[in-house]
C-alpha cells in the first residue's frame, strides 16, 4: 500500500501527471468560462491590486490586510490582459484573478502528487490528486479568483520538501521547505505553520535510532529551513513592521493564546467582537460549549469537503495504511502540520464563530489520498472476510469494485463541481451592467454586496473622483439584494435609504417587484451622507 523506500520519479510518473493534467485540464477551462461574477473577496484583491500603480509597493503592503502574495499576481496577469482591451474593466480584471488561479491550480498537480508519492504508489498518488481537483469544494475554489489556489501550490511544495527533508536530512531540501513556506506566508500569514512542522518532526526523529541524524546533520537542516523562511518571509515584517495585518489571524492568535493560558476557565464569558461575515453557530459564554461548537463546525466543514460520502473510506484508508505510514519520517511532519492546522481553525472558530470550506481546503487535499486508499481495500477486506472466491469473473474483482467506487464518487461530485460560479448571482450582475449605463459624474453607488457596484465601473474610480461644486445635485443609487431574513432587509432600508428614496429598477426585470432578487433605488446625494471633493471656485 505504501512505499517504505525512498520514492524514484520514473517515466510512467511523468506519463500518469500528463493524464491528469489532460483529464483536469477540461473543467478548468468549463468553470473559467462559465463565471457569472468574481468572488467577493476578489474584489478586495483587485482594489489591492490595482494599487501598485500609484502607490510604493512598501504603502501598499502597509495599508492592507491581507498579505500581498496574491494581489502581485494578479496585477502581474493583468499587464497583459487589460493591454489587450486597452483598458482597465471589470470584465478584464476579473479575467485576470481567474487565470492566476487558473495555472496556479493545474500546477497544483505536480506537487500534489509526488507529495502522494512520498508514502502512496503510484494509483493512490494518481486517483487522490485527480478526485480533489474534482470534489466540489475544490473544483469551484480553485477556478474563482481568490488566492487559495495559489497559496495550496506554494504549501504543498512546502509540505512536498519538508517530507522530503525529514526523510533524507538533505540541506538543499530544507533550504526548499522553507523557500515555499516564505513564499506561501507571503500569500497568507497561515503558510509560516510549515516551520513549527517541520521543528518538531526534525526534533521528534531524533529520538528514534533508525531516524537519527548527527548533531551537526541536524542542526544544519534546521538552519536551512528556518532561516530560508525568515530571509523570504522577512520582506513582508520589513514592509509592515508586523508579523501579520489580518485581522482575523490577530484574533485566532489571541485566542489560542488564551485557550492555553486558561483553559479550564469553562464558564467565561465570551470574548472577541462580532464580525459581520457569515457565522454557523451562535457563541456562548461559556468556553466549553464554543469549543465543542467549534470543533462540531470543523467537522461539518470536513465532511461537506469530501463530499459526505468520501468520509467513511477516508477514515479506514487513515486506519489501514497508518501502520505503514507511522514507518515513514516523512509523514509526521505532514501529520504535524494537518495537527496544528486543525487546532488553529478550531481556535478561529471559538474567536468568530465560523469555519469556511476554504479553511479546511488543505485537509481535504490530505484526505483525498486516504480515501482512494479506502475504496481500493474495501473491497479486498470484504472479500477476504468473506472468503469469496474471486473465479475470475470481472464482478468478483476488487479491483473492479474498487474502479467502480472511485468513478461513483466522482460522478457524484460532478453535478456540483461543474455548477456556474457564483450562478445564483445573476442579477447582482444584471443591476451593475445597468447602473454601468446610467451611472453619470458625481453620482455614488452604494452595495453591501459589492458585485453590482464593482460591475458598474466605480472600483476603479475610488480616488480618481472627480471634484464638484458645492451645490452638485447628483443621484445616490442603492443596490438592495433581498435576504431571506425579513429583520435583516428592514435593517439595510433603515441604513442606507432616505424619504425620496424611489425604485428605478428591480432583477429579474420579467418578475415582479414584490419577488425581485435586486432592487435598485436612486435617491438624492447629500453631502453630509456620501461626501465629496470640492472644485475650486
Amino acid at each position: 500500500m505504501t512505499d517504505h523506500e525512498t520514492p524514484t520519479i520514473t517515466r510512467n510518473d511523468w506519463l500518469l501527471f500528463g493524464i491528469l493534467f489532460a483529464l483536469v485540464l477540461p473543467l478548468r477551462l468549463w468553470l473559467l468560462c462559465n463565471t457569472e461574477v468574481t468572488a467577493r473577496d476578489s474584489i478586495g484583491y483587485i482594489r489591492y491590486a490595482l494599487q501598485f500603480e500609484r502607490t510604493p509597493w512598501h504603502e501598499v503592503w502597509e495599508k492592507n490586510h491581507q498579505h500581498p502574495g496574491y494581489p502581485i499576481c494578479v496585477y502581474l496577469m493583468s499587464l497583459p490582459v487589460r493591454a489587450i482591451d486597452d483598458a482597465t474593466t471589470p470584465e478584464n480584471m476579473q479575467l485576470s484573478t481567474q487565470l492566476v488561479s487558473f495555472l496556479a491550480s493545474l500546477a497544483l498537480l505536480l506537487p500534489m502528487y509526488l507529495l502522494g508519492r512520498q508514502f502512496f504508489d503510484h494509483t493512490v498518488s494518481f486517483a487522490g490528486t485527480l478526485l480533489y481537483q474534482y470534489l466540489p469544494i475544490s473544483a469551484q475554489h480553485l477556478s474563482d479568483g481568490i488566492s487559495e489556489p495559489i497559496y495550496l501550490l506554494l504549501l504543498v511544495s512546502g509540505l512536498l520538501f519538508m517530507a522530503r527533508a525529514i526523510r533524507e536530512r538533505n540541506v538543499w531540501s530544507c533550504a526548499a521547505c522553507g523557500f515555499f513556506a516564505g513564499l506561501a506566508y507571503l500569500v497568507r500569514p497561515e503558510g509560516l505553520l510549515i516551520v513549527p512542522a517541520f521543528g518538531l518532526a526534525l526534533i521528534l526523529a531524533q529520538f528514534r535510532a533508525d531516524w537519527r541524524s548527527p548533531r551537526g546533520r541536524f542542526f544544519a537542516c534546521g538552519a536551512a529551513m528556518v532561516l530560508t523562511a525568515m530571509l523570504v518571509g522577512s520582506i513582508y515584517v520589513y514592509a509592515t513592521g508586523r508579523i501579520t495585518s489580518k485581522l482575523s489571524a490577530i484574533e485566532t492568535l489571541n485566542n489560542l493564546r488564551k485557550m492555553i493560558l486558561n483553559t479550564s476557565d469553562a464558564n467565561a464569558e465570551a470574548g472577541g467582537s462580532v464580525h459581520l461575515f457569515a457565522v454557523t453557530f451562535t457563541p456562548s459564554g461559556s468556553k466549553a460549549v464554543r469549543l465543542t461548537q467549534s470543533a462540531s463546525a470543523f467537522g461539518k466543514e470536513l465532511l461537506q469537503g469530501l463530499h459526505y460520502a468520501g468520509i467513511v473510506p477516508a477514515l479506514l484508508g487513515l486506519w489501514w495504511s497508518f501502520a505503514a505510514l507511522r514507518r515513514c519520517p516523512g509523514f509526521w511532519g505532514v501529520a504535524i502540520y494537518a495537527m496544528i492546522h486543525s487546532l488553529i481553525l478550531i481556535a478561529l472558530a471559538m474567536s468568530v464563530s465560523y469555519v469556511s470550506d476554504r479553511h479546511v481546503m488543505i485537509l481535504v487535499l490530505f484526505g483525498s489520498f486516504f480515501v482512494v486508499v479506502g475504496m481500493r481495500e474495501l473491497p479486498r477486506k470484504v472479500f477476504t472476510w468473506t472468503k469469496f472466491d474471486s473465479g475470475g469473473a470481472w464482478y468478483r474483482s476488487a479491483t473492479t469494485w474498487f474502479i467502480v467506487l472511485y468513478a461513483l464518487l466522482i460522478a457524484a461530485s460532478l453535478p456540483k463541481a461543474t455548477q456556474r460560479l457564483h450562478g445564483t448571482r445573476v442579477a447582482n450582475h444584471q443591476a451593475g451592467l445597468w447602473l454601468a449605463e446610467h451611472v453619470r459624474i458625481g453620482d455614488v453607488v452604494v452595495d453591501d454586496h459589492a458585485w453590482s457596484n464593482y460591475y458598474a465601473g466605480m472600483v476603479f474610480q475610488e480616488g480618481r473622483e472627480t471634484a464638484l461644486p458645492m451645490q452638485h445635485e447628483g443621484i445616490c443609487y442603492v443596490v438592495a439584494t433581498r435576504s431571506n431574513d425579513a429583520s435583516i432587509d428592514a435593517q439595510r432600508r433603515t441604513a442606507f435609504l432616505n424619504d425620496d428614496a424611489r425604485v428605478v429598477c428591480y432583477f429579474p426585470e420579467r418578475g415582479e417587484l414584490a419577488k425581485a432578487r435586486v432592487v435598485i433605488h436612486a435617491q438624492l446625494r447629500k453631502r453630509e451622507q456620501y461626501p465629496w471633493r470640492l472644485a475650486p471656485e
